[in-house]
């Protein structure tokens, strides 16, 4: 059997959806309810912010005050278990803009990038006729990595914030997909002006160097008690800051009026690590980095309400595509959440993530369990994210079936990644074996 012709089934069978083995159900019993949401043409704006980790917004039941993402959500589609499929924010952007798994799309670490054959949402949403714009935060003039197709206008910028609310003001009458992703280098300035004479410990700013400067040796470097309570606020002041900064782009957007006719997401691309699992700052695959808020603002509040069920950042292309009426193209590896706001979702609900960080850590969420492994689950651990959303308790020990269903998923998606792979550095060229069909088949990753 040629790869051409494996590869054509692959694409096909993921255009639709995953399907699997239901031997472990979705986390999590939603209500069904037809949506109201806005269908066909209209404007899109996506809100993506790095370093944002889930359970640090009130609504995720943070005892902080996030006033503005508290009333985003009062007003929104909350995921409470969506993850993003990489631990920094460029690999997340590509998957969002392509559909795609890092693998496949090509760009998987910062400094690498997105293979040109990818076909973007900036791209699709283009040839439907939208003006297309993407503000990221970076250095002025910086690459962009592969991610700028498709968009009129994409800027690297030090106030993304600001630049993408100028462009939102001069094409608030057309239908446009905005791209606003940062805002963390630009809060950095004001949460040190927030804690500025709060009793930093002395040499923290040499630590933290030091934490960074590990990650190119993997040598653990840990903050003690008082360099982690100071880490701790710094983090709560960091979303404090992005919190008011929300807070005055949504004003933006209700001033232009197109809070009623304007579909807005907003979104973590990655979380941030302190130290719950050993990481610092996050390149693991632990919830701290992976597991990130997603809310959909549909035009003037419909279909307000939280959603259980796993979902993925590579789902909101294809999501986007179905509410603004355009076909998702065969091969697109996310699904459109429609439908289970719909209450037509098909289980199993899961989602992958993948780094070259740590000899290539992966992380499986299915049935209300996560685990987090090497590649083809080498040292897997199994935590119950239900009681334990931290993954601080590893079950593997009395959890050996669940386990091994995980692990049997994510080979299959490990072989459906590789061997879709638009980069020739990480295809798999070799032909599959009968075995390996099978076993492809038996998951539903095949027809």
């Amino acid at each position: 059997m040629k790869q051409k012709s494996f590869l054509k089934r692959v694409l096909a069978a993921v255009a639709v959806c995953f399907v699997a083995i239901v031997v472990l159900m979705s986390c999590g019993g939603d209500k069904a309810e037809e949506s109201s949401a806005v269908a066909g043409a209209h404007p899109v704006i996506v809100i993506a912010l790095d370093g944002l980790r889930a359970d640090a917004l009130g609504s995720f039941g943070a005892p902080a005050r996030t006033p503005a993402f508290d009333a985003l959500a009062a007003e929104s589609v909350r995921f409470e278990w969506a993850f993003a499929q990489a631990p920094q924010s460029q690999p997340s952007l590509a998957t969002l803009f392509s559909g795609l798994y890092p693998t496949t799309n090509g760009l998987r670490a910062p400094g690498d990038y997105m293979a040109d054959e990818a076909q973007t949402l900036a791209e699709l949403l283009k040839a439907a006729g939208y003006s297309t714009a993407a503000f990221v935060e970076g250095l002025p003039g910086g690459s962009d990595y592969g991610l700028a197709q498709g968009f009129d206008s994409y800027q690297t910028v030090a106030q993304p914030g600001a630049e993408a609310a100028e462009w939102m003001k001069l094409h608030a009458d057309e239908n446009f997909l905005l791209v606003l992703a940062g805002w963390s280098n630009f809060a950095l300035e004001q949460v040190n002006t927030l804690l500025e004479g709060s009793g930093q410990p002395p040499g923290m700013d040499r630590r933290v160097t030091e934490v960074l400067a590990s990650r190119r040796t993997n040598q653990p470097i840990n903050f003690d008690d008082a360099d982690l309570e100071w880490a701790r606020a710094w983090y709560a002041a960091r979303i404090q800051v992005i919190d008011s900064l929300l807070e005055g782009f949504l004003a933006e957007i209700r001033s232009l009026g197109l809070d009623s006719r304007a579909t807005l997401i907003v979104l973590g691309s990655n979380g941030f690590a302190l130290q719950e699992n050993g990481d610092l700052f996050g390149e693991s695959l632990y919830t701290s980095v992976t597991r990130v808020p997603v809310f959909i603002r549909f035009a003037a509040g419909a279909d307000v309400g939280s959603i259980s069920k796993v979902v993925e950042v590579v789902d909101l292309m294809p999501t986007i595509l179905d509410l603004t009426g355009q076909p998702v193209p065969a091969g697109v590896q996310g699904s459109s959440v429609m439908p289970i706001l719909n209450g037509a979702g098909q289980p199993p609900y899961v989602a992958f993530g993948e780094s070259p960080q740590f000899s290539g850590q992966r992380f499986v969420a299915l049935g209300g369990m996560g685990m987090v492994s090497g590649i083809a689950g080498e040292g897997a651990e199994i935590f119950n994210l239900a009681t334990d959303p931290m993954q601080l308790n590893d079950v593997s020990g009395t959890e050996a079936d669940k386990l091994a269903v995980m692990v049997r998923h994510l080979e299959a998606w490990e072989k459906m990644v590789s061997v879709t792979s638009l980069d020739p550095n990480l295809r798999t060229e070799e032909e599959l074996d009968e075995d390996t069909l099978k076993q492809l088949k038996s998951l539903g990753y095949i027809q």
